[in-house]
């Protein structure tokens, strides 16, 4: 993840959750995979300003986080004067105070950030890295925007905390944090439609020209073009995603609910998946119902949630591969399936895959934008329903299983002959 999208994470934890504890380990597990280190704490300053105690941690044991509270002096010292310090060889740094326990846990490099609010230092955010590491401007900064939003955290729990009058004051501050919040989704709308029309026109020209409409050209002319022509997709592609999420949790979903064919998004959904699996060389199966019934919904959203788990199925399936689609029409709600035999997902990132932005690390080629299972999961939530990931595919011990969820609600008689 990148350090604008993780700041972005942790300011609507920050804006959302209650529960300070959430936020401080959001913020130190952040910090520490980010910068790609052993682990991370946020230690606060004790009442007399003479300690510090562990407040949050990540990747620390506990033989570590409990060795003893810090003395707010020697390696601490520059920090709590609101100054970042580096202990780059922390078992042989006289003014480190745990030197042994620190080479006992594997700590190579600490790095000591301060945590301040309104000039006031009450903490720090302290890195701490398995080999000798010295850390740039940009990583610094970016640890004492982490810390600042830890201090934003622990200031708003003392204000959620406080009198009667404190609590009015924060459900107002909170009010202005959700209008700023819609005003951000309008803003990101309005950008993104201004920036959609001028880029379909530039895609247009690209598309005269490499089909010579404009006259021959050269086989190098013809690579760049196509080569330009394939970035301006992607960024469409992104521009489209951006322009969805502030559509769907406004609500717009719920005056586009109408009775769908069921037959017509699954085959609207086949239509887009079906030549990529070629291209590919990945088997589409299908076991559905004979007769596909009608439900309430959306139809558009429903078949791009659909199209994009086969496609994504599609994606990360190697060459001989099988993608397969299973719908079960349950009393309650229908259930969609999509499994695939391909590389799976990592279980350590299984639970991140409908976070805003994630890519998994076992596909790096696949093309995407980051947004599209988040997408999937605002609009299927928005049906009332759920939708979650399995990895390996349960029966086969290999590749993935994205299961979802569409309660039935107002389900016609009429059904329809599935056709495949």
């Amino acid at each position: 993840m990148q350090h604008p999208e993780v700041i972005f994470a942790a300011v609507k934890r920050v804006s959302s959750s209650l529960s300070t504890a959430e936020v401080l380990a959001t913020i130190v597990e952040s910090a520490a995979q980010s910068l790609k280190a052993k682990g991370c704490a946020l230690l606060l300053l004790t009442p007399g300003k003479n300690e510090l105690v562990h407040s949050a941690d990540y990747g620390l044991s506990d033989r570590y986080v409990k060795k003893g509270p810090l003395a707010a002096g020697k390696s601490l010292a520059k920090a709590l004067k609101g100054q970042p310090v580096l202990a780059l060889h922390a078992d042989r740094d006289r003014n480190v105070q745990y030197r042994q326990q620190a080479k006992r846990e594997g700590i190579a490099s600490i790095l000591s950030v301060p945590v301040t609010f309104e000039d006031e230092v009450i903490g720090v955010l302290r890195i701490y890295t398995a080999a000798p590491r010295r850390f740039t401007e940009e990583e610094v900064s970016f640890l004492e925007g982490l810390a600042s939003l830890g201090a934003l955290a622990l200031k708003k729990a003392e204000v959620h905390e406080a009198t009667t009058s404190d609590l009015q004051q924060c459900n107002i501050d909170l009010s202005q944090l959700e209008n700023e919040r819609q005003t951000l989704f309008r803003f990101l709308s309005m950008a993104t439609h201004d920036l959609k029309a001028p880029l379909a026109a530039v895609q247009t020209y690209f598309s005269v020209m490499t089909t010579g409409l404009t006259g021959p050209l050269s086989e190098k002319q013809m690579d760049i073009l196509t080569r330009c022509s394939t970035r301006v997709n992607e960024l469409l592609d992104l521009v489209s995603d951006l322009l969805d999420i502030p559509k769907i949790e406004s609500g717009h979903i719920l005056a586009e609910m109408e009775t769908v064919p069921l037959k017509r998004l699954v085959d609207g959904s086949l239509e887009v998946a079906t030549p990529l699996g070629e291209k590919k060389g990945v088997t589409l199966t299908l076991d559905t119902p004979r007769r596909l019934p009608n439900l309430q919904a959306s139809g558009t959203r429903l078949q791009q949630v659909l199209t994009h788990l086969l496609c994504n199925a599609i994606s990360y399936s190697r060459p001989g591969g099988t993608v397969k689609l299973k719908i079960i029409c349950g009393r309650e709600d229908f259930r969609f399936e999509v499994s695939d035999d391909g590389i799976g997902i990592p279980a350590e990132e299984l639970h991140q895959v409908f976070n805003d932005f994630f890519r998994a690390s076992t596909n790096v080629e696949a093309k995407g934008t980051g947004l599209g299972l988040s997408i999937a999961k605002r609009v299927v939530e928005a049906h009332g329903g759920q939708i979650w990931a399995e990895s390996p595919c349960p029966g086969i011990g290999k590749g993935s299983r994205f299961t979802f969820t569409i309660p039935k609600k107002a389900v016609k008689d009429a059904g329809y002959e599935s056709g495949h």
